[in-house]
């Protein structure tokens, strides 16, 4: 699967309202396990952590999706912002796992930077620590199949420690027309 179209599905599942996680591998186990910390993302889309933003390498402050909920066939414009802690190089890797209902559709890892350059986002490697704006336009193709999406993205670093940079996670409903 393409990057875009991961960026696409998980900006996409940001538009539900509930979220549950069930994987084992996430850095927080599951969803139905208590967390100590706020899970949400301000901004009006419902995207949350599956890590504990205060130790992620990347502060998220805002992430905002239109149209909301994300609609099968339109264009999907998505802004995120934030600050970045520590230098990502290239090399970093984005572990992602779609789900449509409890089915695994993809489980892979992917080399994050190379794949954000082919996104065509207004971002590439290396992303130096500071302040980080992403924007992204994506149309969501008319071919989506009717069902719950789940999708978790776990990005990592290079470095041989592999630190988590942050995991976020997201799921949404497409109905049938």
């Amino acid at each position: 699967m393409k990057f875009s179209n991961v960026v696409t599905l998980l900006a996409a599942a940001t538009s539900a309202s509930a979220f549950a996680i069930d994987l084992g591998q996430s850095p927080i186990g599951s969803f139905d396990e208590p967390v100590s910390w706020d899970t949400t993302i301000p901004g009006g889309s419902p995207i949350v952590h599956c890590s504990n933003p205060a130790t992620d390498l990347v502060k998220i402050d805002r992430i905002y999706i239109n149209p909301n909920p994300p609609a099968v066939g339109k264009t999907l414009h998505l802004e995120a912002s934030g600050e970045v802690k520590r230098r990502i190089e290239e090399g970093a890797i984005m572990k992602v796992e779609v789900k449509l209902g409890y089915i695994t559709l993809i489980k892979q890892t992917l080399d994050f930077c190379s794949n954000l350059e082919k996104a065509n986002t207004t971002v590439n490697c290396p992303i130096e620590p500071g302040p980080l704006k992403v924007i992204k336009d994506q149309d969501l193709p008319k071919e989506i199949p009717p069902g719950k999406f789940k999708v978790t993205a776990e990005l990592y670093t290079a470095q041989d420690d592999g630190d988590l940079i942050t995991c976020l996670h997201a799921e949404v409903t497409f109905a049938r027309k």
